[in-house]
């Protein structure tokens, strides 16, 4: 499933340009708020949920798998995230094709008269300064009231997207997991949650907060993240599961 998902995602090199101040586009603002920080930590807890709630489990693989899978999806998707806002975006050094839009109209300022220049000005909140004091008099392109707010809050590099490696690890990891582990409505929910991840790679270009080149390398970390995540968390709780049961047998067969 995951290569037909992953040419879906190379479709972003076509996606035709949407009306940025149309209620449409204020949609694909809160799709992909879907795949932040404030929104990922309930998505793993559901995902949890999803698995662990199957039938047939003892107390204790239940247990188990809680907190082995959310202890996992929690470091994975945080180290990827430090790894690439912190390492790899300054190294490659590459500016969001809206910054460079901006700069090239000249709507950033005499000050700054190229991306360059707008990345030279200090950490992410000088920039989110800047952005709120010039934004309101743009003209062109016309920015609806929650894809302005957008654009202000995302001023680092663009390479990779974020969000698209953050929604695709997820989804691949439990993808893996419910088709591992689970049957019936619950195994669909896992299944259905790489076309979320695929719609979250799709809204970074049409908000032209990111290049199609960069959710496709996103979505494609994303997913080899997320099956590394899989063989982990299934090996750990296989291992201590096994090495109760086994403690269990050794204390019940031992003589009294």
């Amino acid at each position: 499933m995951l290569i037909p998902i992953y040419v879906l995602v190379l479709m972003s090199f076509v996606l035709p340009e949407i009306a940025l101040d149309s209620s449409f586009a204020e949609l694909v603002v809160r799709l992909t708020d879907s795949s932040t920080w404030q929104q990922l930590p309930l998505l793993c807890a559901a995902g949890v949920i999803v698995l662990v709630s199957r039938p047939g489990l003892s107390a204790r693989r239940r247990a188990v798998e809680g907190v082995v899978v959310f202890v996992a999806m929690g470091l994975g998707l945080a180290g990827v995230a430090q790894f690439n806002e912190h390492v790899l975006k300054p190294a490659v050094h590459a500016p969001r094709p809206n910054i460079v839009t901006l700069a090239d109209a000249g709507a950033l300022g005499p000050e700054v008269p190229d991306a360059d220049a707008f990345y030279e000005l200090g950490d992410k909140d000088v920039r989110r300064e800047l952005l709120r004091e010039q934004l309101p008099e743009l003209d062109e392109p016309a920015l609806a009231p929650l894809v302005r707010e957008h654009w202000i809050e995302e001023t680092g590099y663009t390479f990779p997207s974020g969000h698209a490696t953050a929604s695709m690890t997820f989804a691949t990891m439990m993808l893996a997991l419910g088709l591992c582990w689970l049957g019936g409505w619950r195994q669909r929910i896992t299944t259905a949650l790489p076309v979320w991840a695929l719609c979250v790679a799709y809204s970074r270009p049409l908000l032209r907060v990111h290049r199609p080149l960069d959710v496709s390398v996103g979505a494609l970390v994303g997913m080899g993240l997320g099956l590394l995540c899989f063989v982990v968390i299934r090996w750990l709780v296989e291992r201590i599961t096994d090495e109760g049961a086994r403690a269990t047998e050794s204390v019940t067969g031992a003589p009294s």
